[in-house]
């Protein structure tokens, strides 16, 4: 009985013995692929291409993002209230005035050390007078809603005509009075925009008159000398205006 208790025992254990190579064989199996692993190099912008195809297929809740204009995504980063380089304002700016019926209108012009936005014309002041044309009003707002953001020295020339101011017509008294007083009311619509930082008003009256004689028309040349310009100063290494 004892024999036959024994054999038993026997044939049951070989019958399972088997289990105990199978194990090892997936620990191997197991400890070579941790090994594998460990060894390659994982290139994340490979990895990172394979999650976002697999996301994108997986979440059909994806919409598609309209991309607007390229000005407005750029004047976004106006956020950070900080003097900019003048050729990429030139170049924000110049995008934000093609794109708007309102700026249409300005010329933009670089100097050495500074980006001149000039509103030049009879279709902003009325001759002799300093107050402001509704047309001016929307477009300096529409300015002032960018210009808001950058610390770059702001400044604002008025200018006239080299004609005398006809008396009893204005309560200013001569050119120099009335191209300051067209300064400050730029410099005004552009505070209540929202532009916070100290602006310099100057009145230059016709003493730049000179640099439009190459103009033959001389009507036109009177008329682009009654114009106010912002001029947008230089920043230096370190973003902030000289």
């Amino acid at each position: 009985m004892q024999f036959k208790y024994d054999r038993e025992a026997r044939r049951k254990h070989q019958s399972t013995i088997w289990l105990t190579s199978l194990a090892d064989l997936l620990a191997l199996l197991l400890a070579f692929f941790v090994l594998l692993f460990a060894m390659n190099e994982v290139k994340d912008d490979s990895w990172q291409d394979l999650l976002d195809t697999l996301g994108y297929r997986l979440n059909t809740q994806v919409t598609d993002v309209e991309e607007g204009p390229t000005a407005e995504k750029n004047l976004a980063i106006f956020k950070e209230q900080k003097a900019f380089d003048l050729d990429y304002l030139e170049k924000i700016l110049g995008e934000k005035i093609l794109a708007s019926d309102d700026l249409k209108n300005i010329d933009v012009f670089r100097a050495q050390d500074r980006l001149i936005l000039s509103f030049a014309g009879e279709g902003y002041f009325n001759l002799g007078a300093d107050v402001v044309s509704t047309t001016l009003v929307l477009a300096v707002r529409e300015l002032g809603d960018s210009l808001r953001h950058i610390k770059n020295r702001l400044e604002i020339y008025g200018h006239t005509d080299p004609s005398p101011m006809t008396q009893g017509t204005s309560a200013l008294q001569n050119n120099w009075g009335l191209s300051l007083a067209r300064a400050i009311s730029v410099a005004d619509i552009l505070t209540k925009a929202g532009y916070s930082f100290p602006i310099r008003t100057f009145g230059m009256a016709d003493s730049r008159f000179y640099e439009l004689s190459d103009i033959p028309d001389l009507q036109k040349r009177f008329s682009l000398a009654r114009r106010v310009d912002i001029v947008i100063r230089e920043a230096d290494g370190r973003g902030k205006t000289e």
